[in-house]
């Protein structure tokens, strides 16, 4: 009979996550060693290897968990009735909220998603996809004239610019919360530069 799952098995293995993809964004995931994986982790190897088999089962059940939490964040908020500039502005904002201690999973996403399968990469890539249509359905409600153009993939994808790149400057634990970050993001997409500057422009860098 199989052994039973402790009570705070996922709790665990998401606390060996975290600890692994912050080891792999600063070490580089081929560098990294189950042995050195185990250590980040606080747990003997044969510890780890109870919980996941290879850093590459590591690698990919971080980014599927991280990218299928943004899609149903996103989700949530777009089927809310709500008027479609303010469900733009509560995406960005969940967005920003769930950023605000993922830097790690963005590095990962962005260096490390190459070294998975072909079969894992193209699950992890649909549900980032998956976030980019639901932003481009709620925006083409908020702004139809622009979003009817001939770029509206490009449109959407310019404010995620705007965002999935922060993990590179924006520090969460300096002046700029991610509330206040989220309003000045769509303060300047819905009325640019020559809109009035309610957000201080100051940032945690």
């Amino acid at each position: 009979m199989a052994r039973p799952k402790a009570a705070d098995h996922d709790a665990h293995r998401d606390r060996i996550l975290v600890a692994a993809v912050r080891a792999f964004a600063e070490h580089g995931y081929p560098s990294a060693s189950m042995s050195q994986l185990a250590q980040a982790c606080g747990l003997s190897k044969a510890g780890l290897y109870h919980y996941y088999a290879s850093k590459d089962a590591m690698l990919f059940d971080a980014l599927d968990r991280y990218t299928r939490r943004l899609v149903a964040r996103c989700a949530d908020v777009a089927a809310l009735a709500l008027p479609p500039r303010e469900a733009v502005s509560r995406i960005v904002h969940a967005l920003l909220h769930e950023y605000r201690d993922s830097r790690d999973y963005h590095v990962a996403l962005l260096n490390d998603l190459r070294h998975l399968g072909s079969a894992e990469q193209e699950r992890i890539k649909a549900q980032q996809r998956a976030v980019v249509r639901t932003l481009t359905t709620v925006l083409a409600r908020a702004w139809p004239a622009r979003m009817n153009g001939p770029d509206p993939a490009a449109t959407t994808m310019a404010l995620m610019g705007m965002i999935n790149f922060s993990f590179a400057w924006w520090r969460p634990e300096g002046p700029m919360t991610h509330e206040r970050f989220a309003d000045l993001v769509v303060e300047l997409w819905a009325h640019g530069l020559d809109g009035p500057a309610h957000v201080a422009l100051r940032t945690g860098t």
